[in-house]
């Protein structure tokens, strides 16, 4: 497979190679290689032996300290077409309690679920198919894990947020999300994680609606957006007022 230019979809110069990101001029802090035996405990069926490997992480993306001297931390989730089962390759459950985040599809597509779950009263599911492109605002408080639902090509999300925010696995507890994304008789489907005795249905969001409130163009990968108009994004280092969506 021949290199993909991922520069116009991240607005960063990466290339990925079919099997992992060769980033340019850019400093890695760390990659991690996440694989079953790590993630086990939030799939639905624990007992499984592969896939070996679910997704890379790649962690804080910088060149010469310019994104962090804007207080920016940029990371690069590159999650493999496996199924674990019936259940589609994802990344863990993860939760920021006082800062917001921002997920961009630089390559492939899949579903992005999200979810506050206070109570069996009070919870909310938000489940997002998403593309090359598209962007998601995650707001503190929110559980957030990344689905590759296709079976023939890697998914690729660019993740950012203020330096202060620290994202944390959940839910290990009550193995992973209130509900899997599933492949069953050649189709997808959302099943609850029986874990979750009560849960609300998933919901869908006008992403768009969203994104405009808080300034958030479609087309501009949003590493150009926020560097350019720093101060239109005020709200990405705040903990309050809690992002709405």
């Amino acid at each position: 497979m021949a290199r993909i230019d991922l520069k116009q979809s991240s607005g960063l110069p990466i290339f990925y190679s079919g099997e992992d990101l060769q980033p340019q001029g850019l400093s890695v802090s760390s990659i991690s290689t996440i694989c079953i035996d790590e993630i086990r405990s939030q799939l639905l069926n624990e007992d499984l032996n592969c896939p070996e490997v679910f997704y890379k992480k790649y962690k804080d993306l910088d060149k010469d300290s310019v994104f962090k001297d804007k207080n920016l931390r940029i990371n690069v989730y590159l999650i493999f077409p496996n199924l674990a089962g019936i259940e589609y390759s994802k990344t863990f459950a993860t939760r920021c309690k006082n800062y917001p985040r921002i997920f961009e599809i630089i390559y492939g597509g899949g579903v992005i679920l999200l979810q506050k779950y206070d109570s069996p009263i009070k919870n909310r599911v938000i489940k997002m198919v998403v593309k090359k492109g598209q962007k998601v605002i995650v707001p503190q408080g929110y559980t957030s894990t990344i689905v590759n639902s296709r079976q023939n090509s890697n998914l690729i999300v660019l993740e950012l947020h203020s330096r202060d925010a620290s994202p944390r696995i959940v839910l290990d507890e009550h193995k992973g999300m209130s509900y899997y994304i599933i492949r069953k008789n050649a189709k997808q489907e959302t099943v609850r994680n029986p874990e979750y005795k009560i849960v609300n249905e998933p919901e869908k969001l006008n992403s768009d609606t969203i994104l405009s409130k808080y300034g958030v163009t479609p087309k501009t990968p949003i590493v150009k957006q926020v560097m350019r108009k720093y101060e239109k994004f005020e709200w990405l280092f705040k903990d309050t007022p809690p992002i709405d969506i």
